[in-house]
């Protein structure tokens, strides 16, 4: 009989695991249900210029209570004086809130480029503090001393709005 109960409950927590598993939210990148929240244009010295997009995707929830969760992502564009995309940085960060308190839950960053014969990925980091995500990257122009640096952060309020 206590053979066939361990058995019954090793069961039945499998398959809650699956359950719960299954119906774990995709990433936002995943998802079409993004809304852009903001997006700036700014303009360089030499005529290049970048596009800062973020955005956001309310991720379902299967905890009971008041708790939500929230994607987030901080795109940087880097347009050369031509208007042709070069690179691009984003950061990624999902937090979670209640109307009380925020969290930065997980954060990535990735770095596309466009552009590999000018252009070469030299350095990058993230990390998250409290209701922030924080991301840097470095990108080389080839053959120069020159180098791109961009420093971007995304934070939310208890109440979910992004900042």
């Amino acid at each position: 009989m206590k053979k066939l109960f361990k058995a019954l409950t090793c069961f039945a927590l499998s398959l809650s695991m699956l359950a719960s598993s299954l119906l774990t939210a995709a990433p936002a990148s995943a998802s079409s249900d993004a809304t852009t929240v903001s997006e700036e244009t700014i303009q360089l010295e030499d005529g290049a210029y970048c596009i800062v997009t973020t955005t956001e995707t309310m991720i379902p929830s299967v905890a009971r209570g008041k708790t939500k969760t929230k994607a987030a992502e901080k795109i940087y564009r880097y347009y050369n004086a031509s208007n042709v995309l070069s690179w691009e940085y984003t950061l990624h960060a999902t937090f979670m809130y209640d109307d009380y308190l925020v969290v930065c839950s997980d954060t990535y960053n990735e770095t596309n480029i466009y552009n590999p014969k000018k252009w070469i990925y030299k350095s990058g980091k993230h990390w998250k503090q409290g209701n922030t995500a924080y991301g840097q990257v470095t990108i080389h122009l080839i053959g120069t001393t020159s180098s791109k640096t961009v420093n971007l952060q995304i934070s939310c309020s208890k109440h979910g709005v992004l900042s």
